[in-house]
């Protein structure tokens, strides 16, 4: 009767530790797989198992952690069920039976475990994680003990090497921005073009201006006493459409610059027409250059360093950048850029 009952507790927790293996791993696929955006509209409708979800999503350290402990625990249990039942039927000769009976139990574990629910909740993520949240709760609640110390580690790590969680969530949400996108375009709701401004903002916008500007010492450009027939005359040969001016009497002083539409179609003097060059770090995102050239209307600024000149950079490059990889940084010279 002991033996049976000993035998009967060890498949129940057997069992039990394979379906908490099971919770966790595909919880861990879900949560990754899971379209946040379709959550906090959710959570916004009054959702309250989105919004505990989405809490979850702006501090996955926590949910890291509690499917991290839980994993540990439901494979001790499993481990823990093996040797209650090997011990009990086979008391003599425990210890490598016990090795074999784990490395028969490898082949289930593995699939009921972790293929198994990993494909369920990597093809229905929230359907799963909206079914299994109050569990999910549960056992945030009850590992807490123990994996508050893996949070704190991980919040120290942050710290020392210059990371943050918002950087973390930016993260996330770049890469689930990215599969929604790529989601989109499979179901023929996005155009390539649009693809390509997403990656553009994805992976081209945060870079520093200096990446996409002339430097001074490559500038086309012209002195600002120039006749508009000599300017007309190089324009045209040159292929530009804006041309940069420099002071007559400092080839160095970039300040402004003229469009080529002006000058073929006014009839006031140049200086009249010369539109004065807005000055911008060279450590400026491209995406906050961009905002500056549609608040101030204009076409070209000059990058700075120190407070010195060390290039140009046009408001056409850095839009083609958001729909295209970068491919080099001449700029100005449409025919050269091609070439």
């Amino acid at each position: 009767m002991q033996l049976s009952a000993i035998l009967i507790g060890a498949i129940v927790l057997f069992l039990v530790g394979l379906r908490l293996s099971a919770f966790f791993s595909g919880s861990e696929t879900g949560f990754y797989r899971a379209s946040f955006l379709r959550l906090s509209i959710e959570a916004n409708t009054g959702d309250d198992v989105a919004r505990r979800l989405l809490w979850f999503a702006r501090n996955p350290s926590y949910f890291v952690a509690t499917t991290l402990v839980g994993n540990n625990v439901s494979n001790y249990i499993t481990t823990l069920a093996i040797g209650m039942f090997v011990v009990a039927l086979f008391p003599a000769n425990a210890d490598w039976v016990e090795i074999v009976a784990t490395l028969l139990c490898s082949p289930l574990i593995f699939f009921c475990a972790e293929l198994l629910p990993k494909n369920l909740y990597y093809r229905a993520p929230l359907r799963f994680l909206r079914r299994d949240t109050s569990w999910l709760i549960f056992f945030y609640r009850l590992f807490l003990p123990v994996s508050l110390p893996l949070i704190g580690i991980t919040k120290f790590i942050e710290r020392v090497g210059g990371a943050s969680q918002p950087r973390l969530e930016l993260v996330l949400g770049r890469i689930r921005l990215a599969q929604v996108m790529r989601q989109g375009h499979s179901a023929g709701l996005l155009t390539a073009s649009q693809g390509g401004l997403v990656h553009g903002l994805l992976h081209t916008a945060a870079e520093p201006v200096s990446g996409s500007m002339v430097p001074t010492v490559s500038i086309v450009g012209m002195p600002d006493n120039t006749s508009t027939a000599e300017l007309l005359y190089f324009a045209s040969s040159a292929g530009l459409s804006h041309i940069p001016l420099h002071r007559h009497d400092s080839p160095s002083t970039w300040y402004g610059y003229v469009r080529v539409v002006d000058l073929a179609i006014e009839s006031r003097p140049l200086p009249e027409i010369i539109r004065t060059m807005r000055r911008i770090d060279a450590t400026t995102s491209k995406l906050e250059v961009l905002r500056a050239f549609r608040a101030a209307e204009n076409e070209l600024c000059i990058v700075t360093a120190d407070n010195k000149t060390v290039g140009i950079v046009a408001e056409r490059i850095l839009v083609e950048e958001l729909f295209t990889p970068p491919r080099g940084t001449g700029i100005l010279a449409p025919s050269q850029q091609e070439e």
